[in-house]
């Protein structure tokens, strides 16, 4: 419901369940089925997929971070368990895409119609700002793309590209790399912290090479996320938004068919939170 790798999706409902399907990238073909009768999940695998490729794709590989924040808050029952981070590097760019133009606009509504066309045709045909903005730099964004493969190196020539920041290549090495440590430090996110602090610099992140609990700027705010929940950041700002987005009144069609029942999570979800924001830091 959170992921950045939505637009690569196609997913639909059904009588029983709903259905998500690759349509756009790496794994192209992938096809699950899931039910909600009796909460399994049954997928079609392209030939030539590795298990370990298969795995990031649907998330597998991220379940154990997940739920140790369950044993930290000293919860048996507990929604996030149930919660995963799909990831990816192979769709990296087509990530980015998705993140750079998710910028002040409404995820659901335009973000994954726009970066559906920019994986599929180059650009995107709008005439928002946001859009407007992304086709002329998306020559760089690739140029920055095809010269490394290292996700760090990567996040810091990123941020020399017109409009890139902090937030964003944190988002990247979030979502599509399963980089826990970094998270997108967004508004609910910096509501729960409950710090005051300053935002990343630029030039101190790619001085240091993102590596937050080294940053000279003591007061910035993704230090201190960082000095919290090291390796945990990531999984607690994917837990906070998605709880925001729960209690939602208007909720769009894709979060509809992934989570028929908000109420369902929105107490244990909220017990969660409360319990983490309390410790002082996890090791």
């Amino acid at each position: 419901m959170y992921s950045y790798y939505l637009p690569l999706f196609d997913i639909y409902e059904t009588n029983k369940g709903f259905v998500f399907e690759k349509t756009n990238g790496f794994g192209k073909g992938l096809k699950c089925s899931f039910s909600e009768i009796n909460l399994t999940t049954e997928c079609v695998v392209p030939s030539g997929l590795s298990e370990g490729a298969l795995f990031k794709l649907l998330g597998l590989n991220k379940i154990n971070v997940f739920g140790d924040l369950c044993l930290v808050a000293n919860m048996d029952e507990c929604v996030s368990k149930t919660i995963t981070l799909i990831n990816g590097e192979e769709d990296s760019r087509y990530v980015f895409y998705s993140i750079y133009l998710s910028r002040n606009t409404d995820y659901y509504a335009n973000t994954l119609k726009w970066a559906k066309q920019a994986v599929i045709n180059g650009y995107v045909d709008s005439s928002s700002y946001i859009s407007r903005e992304f086709n002329k730099l998306k020559k760089s964004i690739d140029i920055v793309f095809n010269e490394t493969n290292n996700p760090i190196d990567l996040a810091c020539k990123l941020l020399f590209v017109k409009n890139v920041g902090v937030k964003s290549v944190a988002s990247l090495l979030l979502h599509a790399y399963g980089l826990t440590r970094y998270a997108p430090i967004d508004r609910h996110y910096a509501n729960y912290l409950g710090v005051k602090g300053k935002p990343g610099y630029k030039d101190i992140c790619i001085r240091s090479k993102m590596e937050c609990s080294g940053c000279s700027l003591h007061s910035c705010i993704y230090r201190q996320a960082v000095s919290k929940y090291g390796i945990y950041n990531g999984v607690v700002q994917s837990l906070v938004y998605i709880n925001a987005r729960l209690k939602q009144t208007r909720r769009s069609e894709i979060e509809e068919i992934l989570v028929r029942d908000p109420s369902v999570y929105m107490d244990n979800l909220e017990k969660l939170l409360i319990k983490l924001s309390h410790i002082s830091s996890i090791n």
